[in-house]
This record gives C-alpha cells, structure tokens and sequence, in this order.
C-alpha cells in the first residue's frame, strides 16, 4: 500500500479535475436527479481521498522508524484505510454507472 499511495493520491486529484471539467461542460446550471446520484459519488470518492489520506498516508510515513511490532500495527491500519476507501468506491462507480437510470 505505501507504493501505491503517492501515484493513488495523484489518481484522484487528476480524476477530480477532470470531474469538475466534465460536470461543468455536461450539468451545469441542472440539479435534478441524475445530478444528485452523481453528487453522492463525488462525496463518497472525496471521503474515500480523506479516509486513505488520514489512514493510509499517516501510517505510510510512521513506518520507517518503526520496530516490528509497531510496523504490524501500521499496516493493519493501511489495509483498514484502502478497505474503507475501496468500500467508498464501489459507492461511487455505483453512481456513475446507474445516474442516468434516475
């Protein structure tokens, strides 16, 4: 999960510009239904950024001054954070693939 982590990050901020691009060029000035599934998806894809921010980069930097016993204890974090943010993504493709179904 540390490799992973800056690259991830870097996924998000890019898919977050190019969400607001799309959302501009696509839905601006509407709010209807299709545009509040969509909103969900956004929130659950920031909270996911967040979740792995907060837990999986605070224990990816605690990591190289760590014993053994206290390397376990990060990792077990790590893997709680990507599965948390994994979880919120699975909300959020849900949304952008069943938004215009509303």
């Amino acid at each position: 999960a540390e490799r992973f982590f800056r690259p991830q990050m870097g996924a998000a901020v890019l898919v977050f510009l190019t969400g607001i691009l799309l959302w501009y060029f696509f839905h601006q000035g509407v709010f209807s239904s299709m545009e509040k599934v969509l909103a969900l998806g956004i929130v659950t894809a920031l909270i996911a950024a967040g979740v792995q921010g907060a837990l999986v980069g605070s224990a990816s930097g605690q990591l190289a001054g760590a014993d053994a016993a206290k390397e376990s204890q990060l990792r077990a974090k790590m893997i709680r954070g990507e599965r948390i943010a994994g979880g919120l993504l699975v909300i959020t493709v849900l949304c952008m693939a069943t938004a215009r179904m509303f």
